[in-house]
């Protein structure tokens, strides 16, 4: 007997039919709906890793929250000292890339609408989309506020159906209660998923199966392997390692100069090998914020002023995301373009602006008096907790503490009316900043 013809699964992701075709008769539409919106691959019904990536995530949701933008390039994040946070597919179609100096951003696309980031109100939709990704399983591993990884097995019985059906309806899901779209790269392995999600995007669905993993990754450049930096990259460049192809034959020893420890685990990973598991519920480890003058500024109360924004602003998010910090730190970066830091290890846990703006102001006060002048003031906290809203208390007293009460009630004010709505005095006579950059990791 010969070999018996391959097997395809097929998935229709219009009206979610399902088959199995032969290799001599694939499909080129849906044979319930006639969708051409439909994906075949052997191992479509196998696979248990998925990375699912929010399109755009910041732009997206700019963009659905204000319809008028919505074929218009948008930006956010940026000024003259700024860089890009997101960019739209239009602006991207301009060659418009986050983390781009924003100056080059608008000489690329000067007719795009720039919008300031509002990270407080994308980590509220970043945590609907996450609840959404754990009815699937409680296997997910969020990488940030926009995308994860999820191992799905062994939920086939639960959701009566394979992984990528279930994958399938989660994103219509998201575009019918979230606005916005998301990718999904279906893989055998973590590596193997993050790759195929970029590759079908907006609003993708790209396959990448353990079989066809190292035929696949042959042609593609060491580059685009996941968790590479760009010093190894670099290295393997100059060494003669262009493409996965080259590097996956590679003897591990010989490349422990170039690679160091992980060595064997890179090569592995050209080769389509990847034995990481999905970890649920990463840890948040610091959360900041920071702000890019248009100017450089030596005057103390006009960081005074930059930092009480950026305390405010950070405690919103940390209440957002029901977190508090013990570890307060601020940044500062010269014009020189040196960075120095000092923190503060308090007592307990705080998501308070107005604790976070007095730690804040002793870091800063003795700085102000070396005749520097700065470009860049940030302000975070590490050392988190996880902590219910409304349940840590002042420094110096408990939960009836006038100023916790003001801090609520301004909060209150500003959720029914809008960030900003209520400003300090100080805030008047600022020297305005240029952009906003916002992390958690």
């Amino acid at each position: 007997m010969g070999d018996q013809p391959a097997t395809f699964a097929m998935l229709c992701r219009d009206c979610e039919a399902v088959c199995y075709v032969g290799e001599e008769q694939l499909p080129d539409v849906c044979f319930t709906c006639g969708s051409q919106n439909i994906r075949i691959h052997p191992e479509l019904f196998s696979l248990t890793i998925a990375h699912i990536d929010c399109d755009a995530f910041y732009a997206s949701i700019e963009k659905r929250d204000k319809p008028s933008l919505a074929e218009k390039p948008v930006i956010v994040g940026g000024g003259d000292r700024g860089v890009v946070a997101a960019a739209c597919y239009i602006a991207r179609e301009y060659g418009v890339r986050s983390a781009m100096p924003a100056w080059q951003a608008l000489k690329k696309c000067p007719d795009a609408v720039v919008i300031k980031p509002r990270m407080a109100h994308y980590l509220k939709i970043g945590k609907q989309v996450h609840d959404m990704m754990l009815s699937l399983t409680p296997l997910v591993q969020p990488l940030s506020i926009d995308e994860a990884f999820l191992d799905l097995s062994g939920t086939q019985n639960l959701h009566k159906s394979s992984p990528a059906e279930a994958l399938v309806r989660l994103q219509k899901r998201i575009f019918a209660e979230v606005g916005i779209t998301a990718s999904i790269g279906l893989g055998g392995n973590k590596s193997l998923a993050k790759l195929a999600s970029g590759r079908d995007k907006p609003n993708g669905f790209f396959v990448v199966g353990v079989k066809d993993a190292a035929a696949w990754l042959a042609p593609q450049p060491v580059s685009i392997l996941y968790g590479v930096g760009k010093v190894a990259i670099n290295r393997l460049n100059r060494a003669g390692y262009l493409t996965c192809a080259s590097l996956g034959t590679a003897d591990p020893r010989a490349m422990v100069p170039l690679l160091g420890s992980q060595a064997a685990r890179i090569i592995a990973m050209a080769q389509g090998i990847d034995a990481r598991p999905v970890v649920p519920d990463r840890a948040t480890k610091s959360v900041s914020n920071e702000t890019t003058f248009s100017s450089d500024i030596s005057d103390y109360k006009d960081l005074e002023a930059a930092l009480e924004q950026l305390c405010t602003k950070l405690a919103k998010r940390l209440k957002t995301a029901q977190l508090g910090g013990r570890t307060v730190t601020l940044k500062l970066k010269r014009a020189d373009h040196q960075i120095l830091t000092r923190s503060r290890r308090l007592d307990q846990p705080i998501d308070k602006a107005h604790i976070l703006f007095e730690v804040g102001q002793s870091l800063l006060l003795p700085e102000t008096k070396k005749d520097f002048f700065y470009r860049l003031l940030g302000i975070g906290v590490t050392n988190l907790t996880e902590v219910s809203l409304g349940s840590l208390f002042d420094l110096r007293g408990g939960l009836d503490d006038k100023r916790n009460r003001l801090e609520q009630a301004i909060d209150s004010l500003e959720e029914k009316l809008g960030d900003g709505i209520i400003k300090s005095g100080r805030q008047f006579v600022q020297r305005q900043p240029e952009s906003d950059d916002d992390e958690l990791s």
